[in-house]
Formats: C-alpha cells, structure tokens, sequence
C-alpha cells in the first residue's frame, strides 16, 4: 500500500482595459509618476497584458484549488467530526489480539488480500484493516484501490467498510490535484501554480506605488467608482497576502508533474533519499523453521516507537523475505513522519528514521509539502491558510469583477498590444529565466508568443475594409 503524500494552488488574477480605449483612459491603466519619480513607461504595458491574459486564462483553474485546498486543511478535523462514531471507541478493560482481528477482518474482505492495519497509541481509537481490491471487483472497476475495515479492538465488532478512495477528502484531493483529470489534469494544475506565482510577481509590478502615496497603496478606498474600489481591494489586498499566498503556491510546485518530478530526481541525483525509505525493507534470513512473528508481537514492537497523537500504518510484508514497515504520522503534517521496519519473523525493529534524521533536500520536501497544507505549527497555521485561501478567491473575483465592470458594451474589453520594444534586454532574460525554472509556464509562454505572432500576421496581411 502506497502512503500518499498530498497537491495546490492558486494565485492572483488580473484587471482590464478596453483594446481601443481613448488616451485618457490608458492613462487610468498606467498610472502618471510624479514629478522627479522615475517610470519604466513601455514595461508596464507589457506586464499588464500579461497579467491580464495569464490571469483570465487561470481564474476558473484558481477557484477550484482554493476551495479544495481550503477544504482539505481542516480534514482531520472534519473526518473527526463526521466519522466519530466509527474512529472512536469506549475503552474496556480487555481488548482482541490484533492477530484475532486480523482473522475477523480477513474473513469480512475475503478473498481480498489484507495488505495493511492502522493503528494508534491512545485506548479509545478503532482499528483499521486495510485490503487491496482487484481491478475486477464487483464494487468499481478502477485498479489499486483500497476496502477500509473499522473494527472495535474490544469487542471486534466490525463498525464500517468504506473504500477508501471513494471518501470525501479523497475525492476533494484529486480534484485538487488533478481536477479528476489524471496526469493531464496535474499538467493543467502545475500549468496554473506556475502562473500563480508569475501573477503575484507581475502584481507587484504593477501595484508598484511610482510616487503614490498612501490611498491605493497601502490603504484600499472605499468610496467612488466602482471599478476603482475593486482595483485598490484586489491590488492592495494582493500585497498583503502575497507573502503567504507565495509560500503556498510555491510550495505547491513540490506536488507537480514537472517539476516535482524534477526536484524527486534532484534529491536521488544527490543521495538524500532517506534509507529504506522507498521500496521493500529485505528481512534478515531466517532459520530454516522460522515462522512470522505474531502480529501482536509486530504491533506491540511499533507502539513502542509511537508518540501521542500519531496515526500508525504498518504495511504488512507481502512476501517472505521483506520486512513490515510502520508510518508514524501526526495529523496530515508530512514533516513528522518517521519510518520503522520490522522483521516479520523476530518482530523486532531492524530500520528506524526519525523525521529530523531525513537527508536535506528530502527533509526540504517534507517540510514544503506541511507547509503548503498548513501543518507546521497545528491550527494557527492552519487558520492561515484558509485565510489565504479566501484571499485568493477573493483575488480571483474582483480580478474577473474588474473585467467586466470595465469592459465596453459589446467587446472583449482585452488590453491592447504593448509597442515594439516595451521590454528591455533585462525584461526578456527575467522571462527565459522563468520560463526555465518554472518549464510548463515556460512552454506555455513560447506557445503563447508563436500563437501571438501568426495572429499578428494574419491580421495585417487580410485586406482592410473599403472605406
């Protein structure tokens, strides 16, 4: 059974100008520097079509993830919430061996194969046998999915099966990730986190106060047009969230095809996949008439290793020679995970790691991916998070609001073509340095480019209209 880890996110979205609005109204568009105050003149433009593009192009992608990813922090609480009755136990004085459970699980999933149990420190938590179903069950047609069994360790009682990856969580995780898409959709999602995180970039570029003072900068108005008013909210809110708001879409790069990929190949690249952490732990040879410890034994030799809170999920050894391996996880916070392996014919522990014994750069993606869910310092984190996440749906709306409040009667209301030459040498290595670290945003940026010129082609090669 595959321990998952969990993908993200949003970002900022863009306001508009007419394609063939008057010279006053460009002038709204690219504000006037004071006088002795320094302006790129032709840049601003440029970011701004590109801002505006990307972020309409993106809006819908952003809405998704940020309410999915909103939902999804407060999962541990939710299913708490929701599944009490079958998470939760009364203690008893005497409770099954789980090698009794086991046999009661086994003949409830039967043939299904039991490939894992998950198990916890505290007295009044349920146990949970996990099967593997095959392609052909009766139940879905999918492969590699999972019959959840939980049990009443006191009285064996088997309280619910449910499969796994029809839960609600599951189900708002894949939309997350891949918009229910598979590899495609994850494609779109790395598509979007790499524009979000152009989008604040570009943002700040253009929120940038060239001789403003205070109203519009720092402080939103509240009064006048309404388009003014959504302008300050979305671009003086923006900088305010952005620091938060670039942690979790940056982090949210490490869940992406592309380049999380890359940074995994990375980290093999260099040695600091943590030992035994991936694939079969090989168990010590065993005596000729050896037979596989007790599951009671395994258990027993895993809570040992246990802290308070943690969720425990022992993979059972699916063949002789392999070793059991038990997860050690406090609520959904990846940068407290450590591993243990267990000879499954001594039942002791031969492999420990500890979370703070984990090479760096897979140290780094483990503190990224709590990061990104808001797990690093328990539910003030996670507050913020969803705190972020309302601000980016909030930078969606009046991003998309600002559109079409300004947009003339009848037209797209899209920005006009910056003049030849609006970005500089400098501007044109920031954006290949881009599209470099970030390749799918990059791609997309050279499509859009050839996409842009033989549209511009075309335009001026097609007869002009009899006067």
């Amino acid at each position: 059974m595959n321990i998952p880890d969990s993908s993200t996110v949003p970002a900022k979205t863009p306001a508009d100008t007419a394609p063939a609005e008057s010279q006053a109204d460009e002038s709204r568009v690219r504000p006037t520097p004071a006088p002795g105050v320094s302006s790129p003149p032709r840049l601003y433009p440029a970011v701004w079509r590109w801002h505006f593009y990307a972020g309409l192009l993106v809006a819908p992608i952003f809405l998704v993830i940020t309410v999915t990813g909103a939902l999804y922090v407060f999962r541990t609480e939710l299913t708490n919430l929701r599944d009490h009755s079958i998470l939760f136990v009364e203690p008893q004085s005497e409770r099954l061996g789980y090698d009794e459970l086991r046999e009661i699980a086994a003949r409830a999933t039967a043939p299904r194969k039991l490939e894992a149990v998950i198990v916890h420190p505290e007295a009044n938590r349920s146990v949970r046998f996990v099967a593997e179903m095959d392609a052909d069950d009766d139940h879905d047609h999918e492969a590699h999915q999972h019959l959840i069994v939980y049990m009443n360790p006191y009285t064996g009682e088997i309280l619910d099966q449910r499969i796994a990856e029809h839960d609600f969580f599951s189900i708002v995780l894949d939309i997350h990730r891949s918009l229910m898409l598979g590899t495609p959709g994850r494609v779109v999602g790395e598509l979007a986190t790499s524009w979000g995180l152009l989008l604040l970039a570009t943002g700040v570029f253009l929120w940038w106060p060239r001789g403003k003072k205070n109203v519009g900068v720092w402080l939103p108005r509240v009064r006048g047009k309404l388009y003014s008013v959504l302008r300050d909210w979305h671009a003086v809110a923006g900088i305010y969230l952005m620091p938060l708001a670039f942690l979790i879409i940056g982090t949210g790069m490490f869940f992406t095809v592309v380049w999380g990929s890359g940074f995994v190949q990375t980290i093999k690249a260099a040695g600091h996949i943590p030992p035994g952490w991936f694939g079969d732990k090989q168990s010590p040879p065993p005596a000729p008439d050896a037979k596989p410890a007790s599951l009671d034994k395994v258990v027993a030799t895993v809570l040992a290793e246990g802290r308070p809170q943690d969720t425990i999920s022992i993979v059972l050894a699916g063949s002789p020679e392999v070793a059991h391996k038990a997860w050690y996880l406090q609520d959904e916070n990846k940068n407290t995970y450590n591993m243990l392996a267990v000879d499954q014919y001594s039942g002791e522990g031969i492999l420990s790691v500890k979370c703070n014994e984990v090479p760096p750069l897979y140290k780094a993606r483990m503190l990224a991916v709590s990061i990104h869910m808001g797990q690093i310092f328990g539910m003030p984190t996670k507050i913020l998070a969803l705190l972020t996440s309302f601000g980016l749906m909030g930078l969606v709306v009046t991003g998309l609001w600002m559109w079409w409040t300004r947009r003339p009667t009848g037209r797209s209301g899209f920005p006009r073509r910056p003049k030849p030459g609006s970005v500089p040498v400098w501007g044109w290595i920031i954006i290949v340095f881009c599209g470099v670290l970030l390749p799918v945003a990059g791609a997309s940026i050279l499509l859009i480019m050839i996409v842009d010129r033989v549209l511009l082609a075309i335009r001026r090669q097609a007869p002009s209209p009899a006067g």
